[in-house]
């Protein structure tokens, strides 16, 4: 005999297993749970989002990756167009200095040759030695000329003018008294400006003056 309250029971759990039941899902004819289209419309819809997303980002690395290698390619370019530009500007400064060269030696070739002239008539020895020195004195002249065409021009150095270390070379000193700062006793040697760039100083003799206070302490 069946127990009434266990087929109560029965059918209360049937009814809350019902209850949870999916809204988008029915029982087909054998019991088995299937969705109903409107659920399956929604779930391919999904799909087909997730897979526009997913082609999405696939096509923005594509992208990425192919902007970097243009990019890779463009900066290779620049660089080697730069290595192309820094050769060819090499090119043209040693050009430039060779045909300064080429130019300058030119013109130097003139005063050699009338120091040549000059040493073929000594040996010679049909002209004056007078004639011969006022030929190479007007060659100096001449040489001097070419040199101040390319910049170079000497320095204004004369005795007592103050003794300035960037411009003059001490190669001698020499205390002298009365003297409120360093003199030039005797320039040796000429100092030469190329441009506004020193050549080379001026060697000079250097009056230097003496120290009263050191010479009363010794004293």
């Amino acid at each position: 005999m069946v127990d009434p309250r266990r087929t109560a029971k029965r059918g209360k759990t049937h009814t809350s297993i019902s209850r949870r039941i999916p809204i988008d899902a029915a029982p087909d004819d054998e019991g088995k749970m299937k969705p109903v289209p409107e659920a399956v419309e929604r779930d391919e819809n999904v799909e087909d989002e997730a897979g526009e997303i997913n082609g999405g980002l696939s096509e923005l690395e594509e992208k990425s990756e192919l902007e970097k290698e243009q990019l890779r390619e463009r900066i290779l370019r620049l660089q080697a167009e730069f290595d192309n530009y820094r050769k060819r500007q090499v090119r043209d400064f040693k050009r430039l200095c060779t045909q300064g060269k080429k130019e300058l030696i030119e013109e130097l070739l003139v005063v050699l040759d009338n120091y040549s002239r000059a040493e073929q008539l000594l040996e010679e020895g049909d002209h004056p030695l007078k004639e011969i020195a006022e030929g190479l004195i007007k060659t100096s002249g001449q040489l001097s000329d070419i040199l101040r065409q390319e910049g170079l021009h000497p320095l204004d150095v004369e005795v007592n003018d103050p003794f300035d270390p960037n411009y003059h070379e001490a190669m001698l000193a020499e205390e002298v008294a009365d003297l409120d700062r360093d003199i030039i006793l005797e320039v040796f040697q000429k100092g030469y400006m190329l441009g506004d760039e020193l050549l080379r100083p001026a060697r000079v003799k250097v009056g230097k003056s003496i120290d009263h206070s050191s010479v009363s302490d010794n004293g």
